[in-house]
């Protein structure tokens, strides 16, 4: 396939804005009335976690604090941090600082190897918001949260030790990218990553979801939107 045609096909995987289609009023995706909507936010029995997207990156934020050292031991690089940031992507790609068209040509068109990529978050939840053009919160209970933790965990390629490997580390020691479980391709995305994971924690959303227009948008019949651009 010719470059010139296939460079356009990138940045519409990578570079789409989600373009947020459905009702986004709480009643009308829930079936809660506004009294229930208020009551189901203020459950202290419950997590919240966001779905966030920046520029290409699509990730989960969890408060640092519930997230079990005994499920993912490698919550221990990021104890400093309130939030940490969890996405799941082309090992080269990933890592590389910046753009690289090339990169990302033979992340969507090749089978290539993956990395899971942590982030500590050092600022706050409102400030590092302002760097998202999509945020979306989620409730969850401790259930949810365990199966949450263990999607992730599974992703971690570990030796016969249960031992991870860290590719690298860069932005002052604030991000850490790990060797991953599967191969990153057309079909197999970060947001088909975190579709599989919302999933199986019971959420009803496809867990096929390739484009990031697709998650953002069945993301939000199920939770609630803070940002949109």
């Amino acid at each position: 396939m010719n470059k010139l045609v296939i460079f356009p096909v990138i940045f519409f995987f990578l570079h789409t804005s989600p373009k947020l289609q459905v009702d986004l009023s709480f009643e009308m995706c829930c079936g809660y009335t506004k009294e229930r909507e208020k009551l189901f936010y203020q459950d202290d029995s419950l997590h919240t976690i966001y779905l966030v997207k920046q520029r290409w990156h699509t990730a989960i934020v969890f408060e640092t604090k519930i997230v079990d050292q005994t499920i993912f031991p490698e919550i221990k690089y990021f104890e400093s941090f309130e939030l940490v940031d969890i996405g799941w992507g082309d090992a080269e790609f990933y890592q590389y600082p910046g753009f690289d068209s090339g990169l990302a040509w033979k992340a969507l068109f090749y089978p290539t190897p993956s990395t899971l990529r942590v982030e500590g978050i050092g600022i706050s939840k409102e400030q590092y918001f302002e760097f998202s053009e999509i945020v979306i919160e989620l409730k969850i209970n401790n259930e949810q949260l365990t199966i949450l933790l263990n999607h992730i965990n599974d992703t971690v390629k570990r030796n016969e030790n249960n031992q991870s490997k860290i590719l690298s580390i860069q932005y002052l020691e604030r991000v850490y990218f790990f060797e991953a479980n599967g191969n990153y391709h057309l079909f197999n995305t970060c947001n088909t990553w975190l579709a599989a994971g919302l999933k199986k924690a019971g959420f009803d959303i496809n867990d096929d979801i390739v484009l990031t227009e697709q998650l953002f948008n069945e993301a939000a019949e199920v939770g609630r939107v803070i940002k949109v651009e």
